[in-house]
């Protein structure tokens, strides 16, 4: 069995909960942008891992949400959906509503992570 560490994902939500901001200027909000970018990379990424580990094959994004959803290890995965659109839309940042549109969805992110990561931790023992 191969050791999967958690620490990267772990440090990567502490950043985006650290530098989170509900006002943000539009420097300081593209930044927010950017850790919500990464952590979602490494959100489906590892958890890709932790699948695999489990016996569970997911080759794609979407694929790992669908099986973190039929084992119960997310609550929605249409809502997970909509941040990997969300991510997908990020190199349009030069269009404020697009803009706004993925930082409006950070927060429920940043809930959604963390309760996906207890799951991670707790079927990783």
């Amino acid at each position: 069995m191969t050791q999967i560490s958690l620490s990267r994902i772990k440090k990567a939500l502490a950043t985006l909960d650290k530098g989170f901001k509900p006002n943000p200027n539009d420097l300081e909000r593209d930044g927010i942008i950017q850790r919500f970018e990464y952590c979602l990379e490494l959100s489906w990424k590892v958890s890709k891992r932790v699948l695999e580990e489990s016996g569970v094959p997911a080759d794609s994004p979407k694929n790992v949400i669908r099986e973190l959803a039929r084992l119960g290890w997310i609550s929605s995965p249409d809502l997970w959906l909509r941040f990997l659109d969300a991510r997908n839309k990020t190199s349009h940042l030069y269009n404020e509503d697009v803009a706004q549109e993925i930082f409006s969805i950070v927060p429920e992110f940043m809930k959604e992570a963390k309760a996906l990561l207890a799951v991670l931790e707790k079927n990783l023992k």
